[in-house]
């Protein structure tokens, strides 16, 4: 009788293998969230936290039409900012030493955002809007308390916007319907794309939950919270299309009313009470709020662009630049409007005045070089594309425009490097990727 020795299966090996490689994987990709103090996922380093905002923050600000000019209203946030950042302990934060930075930017959509590195940002339409310096420090510390609890990594693990973000927030494009023929139509496609984090509703109680607790140490009535969710539901629902951004990426219910005023009430009853440092908002964001009414014309006017209401966008542009004349984002606006009409000139003139006027307003080189490619100055538009490429690494339309500017010139060799860049990244879906295409397989004719 023969003896029978125990066989191994090889596959089993392979699954323990991968089983043990998978729980140590899982144990080295989980943090702890220091508002619930529960573990969440994520894959994604300090390193790669940096490194994406490095690629991603000149994109978003290019977008936003470049920090504001206001000296007073950005050093007045910075400093609201900080205070808060002071706050923090070790205990707070998922990623320590975030190099926190606050910026005023000149969108004029209601809106405030953070990258993962602690770059926050508040729009000019959400500064107009506030009432006092504890609504802006509910601001500031809702977007800081996202950054503490590794919110954004954890969407990034999750393949939310990783990829987009990564890409310099311009892989999308590529699916907008446009036509290379149409060269006016690309000039707000440079540097326009925004892709920002979308938080769950959990995501955004807990930074509701964390802004209060910065809020209160850093002296401040925790009522700003309430108040600031109060404004912000009572905006949104007098004028739905101009909150939509912002409820987008930071959704908005009556339970976090709720769960803000209940915290209040108890956790915090009695805390610092009334201190709300109206007199200093008012005085340091005076600048801006006096363009308030201005503002809401030039998102109306946003509106209008993208729905390609053009003669009527150019009407609400002229109406909200009669009260703000040398307003950056009016001039832009004005500039696309126009182009987008098929008025050339008065569109290279408001570009020309706006970077006059702010040259961190960077989209004013896109709307230049979409004059120049019209005009067939296929060396101007280079100029102004390699400006903007500069300051704005990977942005795809800039990449497929100098494609068509140095094919204008004549020059194939360059002109299919950059289209078959273009291609990589963006495919052959839109009508600038089969513009590309064929113009390759006519090169290799």
């Amino acid at each position: 009788m023969k003896s029978h020795k125990a066989t191994r299966n090889p596959m089993t090996g392979i699954r323990l293998l991968l089983a043990l490689g998978a729980a140590a994987l899982l144990a080295a990709s989980c943090v702890t969230n220091p508002i619930t103090g529960q573990q969440q996922f994520s894959m994604v380093g300090k390193s790669q936290l940096l490194a994406l905002a490095r690629e991603a923050v000149p994109s978003q600000f290019a977008a936003d039409y470049g920090t504001a000019t206001d000296a007073q209203a950005n050093t007045y946030v910075t400093q609201i900012g900080r205070r808060l950042v002071a706050t923090l302990t070790p205990a707070d934060v998922v990623f320590p030493d975030m190099p926190f930075s606050f910026q005023v930017v000149n969108a004029v959509y209601v809106n405030a955002y953070a990258f993962p590195d602690g770059t926050i940002a508040i729009t000019r339409g959400m500064l107009a809007e506030l009432e006092n310096e504890a609504q802006l420090a509910a601001v500031l510390g809702h977007e800081i308390a996202h950054v503490n609890c590794g919110h954004t990594a954890s969407a990034m693990s999750k393949s939310m916007v990783y990829g987009a973000l990564l890409a310099g927030a311009q892989g999308y494009l590529a699916h907008r319907e446009s036509k290379y023929t149409d060269l006016a139509g690309l000039a707000g496609q440079i540097g326009g794309a925004v892709v920002l984090a979308s938080y769950s509703r959990d995501q955004e109680r807990q930074a509701d939950q964390g802004g209060m607790l910065y809020m209160v140490r850093a002296g401040y009535d925790p009522r700003g919270m309430v108040d600031l969710t109060r404004l912000l539901v009572r905006l949104g629902n007098a004028n739905p299309s101009a909150l939509e951004q912002l409820f987008a990426t930071h959704p908005m219910s009556a339970e976090r009313l709720q769960s803000a005023e209940a915290r209040a009430r108890s956790q915090y009853a009695g805390q610092n009470a009334g201190v709300v440092n109206q007199d200093a908002f008012l005085s340091a964001t005076a600048g801006i709020r006096k363009n308030k009414e201005a503002f809401k014309q030039f998102a109306k006017a946003e509106t209008q662009l993208a729905n390609r209401q053009f003669a009527a966008a150019r009407a609400t542009v002229q109406a909200g630049l009669g009260l703000a004349p040398d307003d950056t984002v009016g001039l832009l606006l004005l500039a696309q409007a126009s182009q987008q009409a098929g008025d050339n000139s008065v569109a290279r003139a408001a570009a020309t005045r706006a970077l006059q006027l702010n040259p961190a307003a960077i989209r004013a080189h896109g709307v230049l070089a979409q004059a120049a490619l019209i005009d067939r100055d296929y060396d101007t538009a280079l100029q102004h594309l390699n400006t903007f490429g500069r300051q704005v690494p990977g942005d795809l339309n800039t990449l497929f425009c100098r494609g068509l500017a140095y094919d204008g010139l004549g020059r194939r060799g360059e002109a299919a490097v950059l289209y078959n860049a273009y291609l990589q990244r963006a495919g052959t879906q839109s009508s600038e990727g089969q513009f590309a295409l064929g113009r390759l397989q006519q090169f290799a004719q």
